[in-house]
């Protein structure tokens, strides 16, 4: 289930290595070094995973090794969406046969597509598979926000369990919870995670969830022990990580400090810029840092 508790979601990066190639065998390991660290679910193929960058086929089996590798362990979601209605339903089916939780979809891209268009691509993938759906709010990149007014059809819909909300207007997440409180909302910034819980959410999905896990579940347990103080000081220590993240490159960085081995690189494809040494000699420094703010506030 994706919404029995307010789980902490990593949105899992894809490792791979100099040549490109995706690395399956890399990628069970850091699953299971995540789960080692309190990781209660896993996101696939969103954008800390380079979807969009992904051939298909790799989207599938990066899915089918991670519900593979999990077990049952905790939910796996695995985010499906392009800008094609039938490619959506294919990676929808493929995934809900290799034993998802759930899947979840950004709305179709690039065109200008209307409202109605939308949502009948929405519904048409909803309709084809038989798996729970959280939809996908990020505007930045997609050039559509869903709201309390547009999404009310989907979210009636008894198959779509909720949203992933990566936006900052924690005003439209508020009324959204208000609106559809049996729906599951989930954050999709770190940086406001701690603002999110306020307003009603009842998950994370982070980028940094892949190199901070426990500082996640410090600001959960604090804010629900009416801890606020506490959680807001974790809060911010997530938040120092997340700067130096942007600084180097959000995507890059995160991968680089969650899988880089061996062949293993911390890039991105093309066109995403490789790191240097430079980032390298920051990432290795932040590494530690990291360390001790889970070592110093678990004291």
């Amino acid at each position: 289930m994706v919404s029995d508790r307010e789980r902490i979601f990593s949105a899992l990066v894809t490792p791979t290595r100099a040549d490109d190639a995706v690395d399956l065998d890399v990628l069970g390991e850091v699953v299971e070094e995540q789960l080692a660290r309190g990781v209660e679910g896993f996101y696939c193929c969103g954008s800390s995973g380079e979807a969009l960058l992904l051939s298909l086929d790799e989207r599938q089996q990066v899915v089918e090794r991670v519900t593979r590798q999990v077990a049952g362990r905790v939910p796996v979601v695995a985010h499906v969406g392009t800008a094609s209605t039938a490619q959506t339903i294919a990676l929808a089916r493929a995934a809900q046969e290799s034993g998802v939780a759930a899947i979840s979809m950004i709305p179709p891209y690039y065109y200008a597509f209307t409202p109605d268009e939308i949502e009948r691509y929405y519904l048409e993938v909803v309709e084809a598979v038989d798996v729970p759906v959280l939809l996908y709010n990020i505007p930045q990149f997609t050039r559509v926000a869903f709201d309390k007014s547009n999404a009310s059809t989907l979210l009636t819909h008894p198959r779509v369990v909720g949203m992933k909300h990566t936006d900052h207007n924690l005003y439209s997440l508020e009324r959204l919870v208000q609106a559809f409180p049996d729906k599951v909302f989930v954050n999709g910034f770190d940086e406001q995670y701690l603002s999110a819980l306020a307003v009603g959410a009842r998950a994370t999905i982070g980028t940094t969830v892949n190199i901070q896990p426990e500082l996640f579940a410090r600001v959960r347990d604090r804010f629900a022990a009416g801890d606020l103080a506490g959680a807001r000081r974790t809060q911010s220590q997530i938040n120092e990580v997340v700067e130096t993240l942007v600084a180097h490159g959000v995507f890059q960085s995160a991968k680089y400090l969650a899988c880089a081995r061996g062949d293993v690189t911390g890039n991105c494809r093309r066109p995403f810029r490789p790191l240097d040494d430079d980032d390298r000699t920051a990432l290795d420094a932040l590494r530690g840092r990291i360390a001790t703010f889970v070592a110093e506030d678990a004291a």
